[in-house]
């Protein structure tokens, strides 16, 4: 009997959807859905956090870029994980590379799981996931701070989020994946978040080239940290808002849980204290700063072993890689390459270390804790091939995401658009990126300092704000940096 154009037929249709619906769902677990949705939140400040983290390290005068610029590429890294990153990067196909199109723009996605059997649907993962890009680029964007403008950081960042997060993504964690099926063992983003960022900083600033005021032209030494406390602040709430980057990668609650968020913090810690040691040894003096980088730098050591490191596993590679990335702090004066941000040696050379460990200590009982995943150990388990399937992946991250990001610059460089200029003009660098391109400004000598840019603001400041502030000529006073200055201008605080 059919039921035409009545409420009997409408509830005749609902029912058979709920039926259908029910089976779809009949896996889906609501501790696990919750948690991952709990993580997701947590996890999506942790690109802002790292705004704060840079910002603090930078001069004051820029520190408002780097935090619009946070902002900024969320909203377009999140843009393109919807439109087709997400698809790319996920979506089961023949290539051992790529994923395909077929879940772009979350089509085609509905109710299902994430995986054939899966405990949470595919929407959900979609939430979890995009702040792993977003997170990636900003760590290597932020490597070219104070000399380079935002809009060719975000075009980068949406390409370079295209053309190397999403196949480093794909072949390290989908079924498919050529590193996956290899045996490249990788929980949280060791390879595609760490690695892949450092390398890019690295090549994104040899390409664009040193700033001009990254040392005091008199002693060699560079400039101080200008605000510690904002530095602070951020990695206080990456720290935080890592232990749910880890451990909500497993996605769902059980024993494994557990282990994966007790050793991102035992790692946290001990790398802070080895490299803070070090520091001090070094310096003979304790440095914020220093507390700041060693936690990140345990952070990253530990995002690819959390779910297969035993405890005291995730201690004694934490502390290593802490100590190590202390002494190569001075990459960049050896070098020359100026990476503002030391992103390279925090998460390069630091995530390369973390999987080089993993492939000696990887535990095949911790990783079975979640009751699926099996896997051979690394080499105190006498599986001696591990370290091969770990170099590997970490050479396949570095590789391809320096080649990709240095090529990446060249091209854009050579297109004649304003939009594409990637380094900024030495007079924007003394006058403070947030001067140039900003409506807002921290520092508050600008506007007597630089009265050749009348009305690129409609507000000014107030007396407060400018502090009784008089542009002198002369030496500069004591407590002000140089580089804040023109050539022949200083300034002097008129004490109230």
């Amino acid at each position: 009997m059919v039921f035409a154009n009545s409420g009997l037929a409408s509830a005749d249709l609902l029912m058979k959807k709920r039926e259908d619906l029910s089976e779809i769902t009949a896996n889906y677990s609501t501790s696990d859905m919750g948690y991952v949705l709990f993580c997701s939140v947590l996890v999506m400040i942790i690109t802002p956090a790292i705004g704060l983290f840079y910002g603090g390290v930078l001069k004051r005068k820029n520190i408002v870029q780097i935090l619009f610029q946070s902002y900024m590429t969320t909203a377009v890294v999140t843009m393109q994980w919807f439109l087709f990153g997400y698809s790319l990067a996920v979506s089961p196909s023949s290539s051992h590379v790529l994923g395909n199109f077929y879940i772009g723009a979350l089509q085609n996605i509905g109710a299902g799981p994430f995986v054939e059997g899966g405990t949470i649907p595919s929407i959900i993962y979609f939430i979890f996931s995009v702040f792993f890009p977003i997170c990636t680029v900003q760590i290597f964007v932020g490597a070219v701070s104070e000399r380079s403008p935002v809009l060719p950081s975000l075009i980068i960042g949406f390409i370079w989020t295209t053309v190397v997060y999403c196949p480093l993504a794909y072949a390290t964690w989908c079924g498919n994946g050529f590193l996956y099926q290899l045996g490249a063992l990788d929980f949280a983003g060791g390879g595609p978040v760490h690695i892949a960022s450092g390398v890019a900083s690295l090549a994104y600033s040899m390409y664009i080239g040193p700033r001009k005021y990254w040392k005091d032209p008199k002693t060699g030494a560079e400039y101080r940290p200008q605000n510690p406390v904002v530095t602070f602040i951020g990695v206080s709430i990456i720290w935080c808002a890592w232990l749910c980057f880890n451990s909500g990668t497993l996605l769902s609650v059980n024993v494994r849980t557990g282990y994966i968020m007790a050793n991102t913090q035992i790692a946290a810690s001990s790398a802070m204290l080895g490299f803070v040691a070090v520091d001090y040894m070094l310096t003979g003096k304790w440095s914020l700063i220093a507390a700041c980088e060693g936690t990140v730098a345990g952070l990253v050591n530990i995002t690819p072993s959390c779910g297969f490191y035993s405890p005291y596993w995730a201690l004694i590679t934490s502390l290593f890689v802490g100590i190590c990335c202390r002494f190569a702090y001075k990459f960049n004066e050896a070098t020359g390459i100026d990476d503002t941000t030391r992103s390279f040696i925090i998460h390069g050379f630091g995530g390369i270390l973390g999987s080089i460990c993993l492939g000696v200590f990887a535990s095949p009982y911790i990783a079975g804790l979640d009751g699926v995943t099996e896997i051979d150990g690394g080499w105190i388990f006498h599986h001696w091939k591990q370290m091969g399937y770990q170099f590997a992946g970490w050479v396949t991250c570095s590789v391809w995401s320096f080649g990709a990001t240095y090529l990446l610059c060249f091209i854009m460089d050579k297109i004649p658009l304003k939009c594409c200029k990637l380094k900024g003009d030495d007079s924007w660098e003394e006058m403070g990126m947030d001067f140039y391109e900003m409506a807002e400004i921290d520092g508050v000598l600008t506007d007597r300092l630089y009265p050749e840019f009348p009305g690129r603001h409609d507000s000014i400041m107030d007396g407060y704000d400018l502090g009784e502030i008089e542009v002198v000529q002369g030496s500069t006073n004591d407590g002000f940096q140089s580089n804040d200055l023109k050539n022949t201008t200083s300034i002097k605080v008129i004490a109230k």
